[in-house]
């Protein structure tokens, strides 16, 4: 299977397994599987751990298991391909792997596959994950077996001279992939035993039958059978191969085992086939070389040459694993055909397709199911091709045109604007599938809060929503959480994060069925961590803090949402580093008009930011008190729950909207930054330390203040980053830059009174209609 297009998987609903299977599903020996593609171009599907799809599963592991419904949540999550049944020594269950066995346009199945699916037609078939193999399962009670015969097909069948593969597992440690792709309509598994008594007796007996032909091929054409009909290479071939490695349209496994072959036919020993072999770690060996078992490999194919058990008597010319000859034929002789297996054990009549004699090879098989003991894979992330068939959606959304499914974002907002209240209403929509803002819930999934602050309140607020718009709040939620959150800008908050999150969905998919798909941290200001003073507003700290939502977003495949802080200056959003916000998906903000009292009217979420979708949408919202029972004081419990009122509604908007405010009407966000800074710092000035003087020459006292002190308060919080020097001149640039632009936009007016510059506000009225700013009332006072 070699193709640069990841092999489609044939599955069905992984989640309704038939019922023949219901006694797997019963135990914890689950993993998952994913297509991964070797150097050679070839596909293999080794198993990983299902609560830690980056990490392999080990069949001699049993912490590396885990339940049937951990791997299906990984599954559902698009973590992994398919899952992968863990089969031990101590289970009741056998498998026989059928491979190359069934034409993938037609679905027909070869003659020999036939017969083994005849044997077992009492018990439970399916196909395996490529399409182009079969899977038998049942009961056993015999011992340990663990046989693989790989052959050539017979003449009988689609396509002669075609690789196919049968291998036995009995008593054995195996991961086995499921698929639900089922054969026939058993319902339950049944004994296997005497199936597997006969495949036995099958594959030695098409092995004996190969091995016969060869020899018979050998004495005839003389030698050692190489540079012959029996073997493709001629000498300066193989040691070309020896030294260089095999050609790329070679399987390389099945040339090491024949080039092992020449040498113990020439008289060699395994320890002077390994000393000339690792000579060359560019050769046939080498990749066997770099894993330190080129030595246990050489054993391993030289044994394939010793003197086999057959179910019947006879000689053959063998050569044992030191390259003696264990047996040795009198004289080359006409091969005759092999006499009968004797009658025990008894079994069914043998079929003629069994008379064909076939090739004893054993090539490797890319389409078998792999154990972790020798995972191969690429380093290199996988490579998307324009134009290239692709199954998966354009866009996944979590909320529809709101929040993806996979992603990192904030929600932010000034300190008492119902940050927290809006989130768990969030989380309560993708909890239930019921919509937010309006928009569908297309992933519902369970939800993970973690509470940095505020964290004795998360039972009583989520308690409230769900009683008052999920149903009478009897009914358990697929809603969880933490109250203690990890340091997010410590070393290994990542792996945290991660391990919490495992946690929670495997709870969310045991209790509610569903994968964890939300995940809200708040907030972020509260576990960032941060070191110095200062560190906050650094660009490269505040990616750094992003980075770790986004690593954790990718691991699970969900989204992360952090609760965030509005700065001083409103305008300029998430409190700190401007990186926050960039590097964000998404960003809702919640906005509205806060007294002195801390009410707040005019409350709305806006989208200030959406990737996938539109933004500068808001929605207006108001608090509603919700009473909780009685606390142990017998008075009333009370929390607050989000009602969404739809636009224009009575109470949607308290107060008329103010019109653009002048100070920002600059296209460059950096600019518009400083201006507004200049604002802020200009009417702190004017009402602290302004002076009443006359506009010269000849104009009316008017409030001003000198411009040093405004130039010195705005260096005081505008951050800089490089030496002191350099500080400063970044600071002097960008003062002088929003002085000349207010002046231009006759919003300031500079004066030279004496030896003194002066600052005062050119239409303070019109700033106090628009900034709706206490300052400002305060001047005009």
């Amino acid at each position: 299977m070699s193709s640069n297009s990841k092999p489609i998987t044939q599955q069905r609903d992984l989640a309704k397994l038939p019922w023949a299977l219901a006694p797997l599903l019963e135990r914890p020996q689950w993993a998952v599987w994913r297509w991964t593609q070797k150097p050679d171009g070839t596909w293999q599907k080794p198993p990983f751990m299902a609560t830690q799809p980056d990490r392999h599963a080990s069949t001699s592991d049993p912490s590396t298991w885990s339940s049937y419904e951990t791997a299906l949540a990984a599954v559902r999550s698009r973590q992994a391909d398919g899952i992968s049944y863990i089969l031990t020594e101590n289970d009741p269950f056998a498998a026989i792997d059928l491979d190359h066995c069934r034409c993938l346009e037609t679905h027909s199945i070869d003659i020999w596959g036939q017969l083994f699916l005849e044997r077992g037609r009492n018990t439970y078939t399916e196909v395996t994950p490529s399409g182009t193999g079969c899977r038998i399962w049942g009961l056993v009670n015999g011992g340990p077996l663990h046989k693989k015969f790989t052959l050539k097909a017979g003449p009988r069948e689609f396509e002669p001279d075609k690789i196919i593969c049968a291998e036995l597992f009995r008593c054995t440690r195996k991961a086995l992939t499921i698929t639900g792709y089922r054969l026939n309509t058993v319902r339950e598994l049944t004994n296997i035993d005497r199936v597997l008594d006969w495949a036995v007796i099958w594959g030695e007996r098409r092995k004996a039958e190969a091995a016969a032909a060869e020899e018979a091929a050998r004495a005839t054409n003389g030698g050692n059978g190489f540079n012959s009909d029996a073997c493709a290479y001629s000498i300066d071939q193989i040691e070309h191969f020896v030294r260089e490695g095999a050609p790329p349209e070679a399987n390389r496994s099945e040339l090491f085992h024949t080039i092992i072959g020449h040498y113990l036919g020439c008289g060699w020993d395994q320890e002077k086939i390994f000393e000339h072999l690792q000579q060359f770690r560019d050769g046939i060996g080498g990749r066997y070389l770099s894993e330190s078992r080129l030595r246990s490999e050489i054993s391993r194919s030289a044994s394939k040459y010793g003197a086999v058990e057959l179910p019947w008597s006879g000689e053959s010319v063998w050569t044992d694993g030191g390259g003696q000859q264990a047996k040795t034929a009198p004289a080359p002789q006409p091969v005759q055909p092999p006499p009968p297996p004797p009658p025990s054990p008894p079994l069914e009549p043998e079929d003629p397709e069994l008379e064909d004699p076939e090739l004893e090879d054993e090539p490797e098989d890319d389409d078998a199911d792999l154990d972790e003991d020798e995972p191969e894979q690429s380093d290199l992330p996988q490579l998307f091709v324009h134009g290239s068939a692709d199954p998966r959606p354009l866009t996944t959304w979590l909320v529809k045109h709101v929040l993806p499914a996979r992603g990192h974002g904030l929600l932010s907002g000034q300190w008492g604007t119902a940050k927290t209240f809006t989130a768990i209403d969030l989380a309560a929509a993708v909890a239930t599938g019921q919509p937010f803002l309006g928009r569908v819930i297309k992933r519902q999934s369970g939800v993970l809060f973690i509470a940095a602050e505020g964290a004795n309140q998360v039972r009583l607020r989520f308690d409230a929503v769900w009683k008052e718009k999920c149903g009478d709040g009897k009914e358990r939620a697929p809603f969880c959480w933490y109250e203690v959150a990890p340091t997010l800008l410590q070393k290994g908050s990542v792996e945290k994060l991660i391990a919490m999150a495992r946690q929670a969905e495997v709870t969310l998919m045991r209790d509610f069925g569903l994968p964890l798909g939300l995940i809200i941290i708040d907030t972020i200001a509260a576990c960032a961590g941060y070191r110095r003073s200062g560190e906050e507003n650094d660009n490269a700290v505040g990616q750094a803090l992003m980075n770790v939502l986004k690593a954790v977003a990718q691991k699970i495949d969900c989204y992360v949402l952090g609760v965030d802080h509005f700065g001083k200056d409103l305008e300029a959003g998430t409190r700190g580093a401007a990186a926050k916000e960039s590097s964000a998906d998404s960003v809702l903000v919640c906005l509205g008009r806060k007294e002195l009292s801390g009410a707040i009217t005019n409350a709305r979420l806006a989208v200030r930011k959406n990737r996938g979708g539109p933004q500068g949408q808001e929605y207006p919202f108001s608090l509603r008190l919700v009473e909780m029972g009685l606390d142990e004081d017998g008075e009333p419990e009370t929390t607050m729950v989000v009602d969404w009122l739809p636009a224009g509604a009575a109470g949607a908007q308290t107060q008329p909207e103010p019109g653009p405010d002048p100070w920002s009407l600059s296209r460059r966000q950096d600019q518009r930054t400083a201006v507004l800074r200049l604002k802020r710092v200009l009417l702190e000035a004017l009402k602290e330390q302004g002076v009443d003087l006359n506009v010269p020459p000849d104009g009316p006292a008017v409030r001003m203040v000198d411009q040093e002190i405004v130039r010195q308060q705005f260096y005081a919080c505008t951050p800089a980053e490089g030496t002191p020097a350099q500080k400063t001149e970044f600071r002097r640039k960008r003062f002088n830059r929003a002085v000349d632009w207010a002046e231009d936009q006759l919003l300031i007016a500079v004066h030279e009174i004496g030896l003194v510059t002066y600052l005062r506000l050119s239409r303070p009225e019109e700033t106090k209609e628009n900034a709706g700013s206490e300052l400002n009332e305060e001047l005009d006072d």
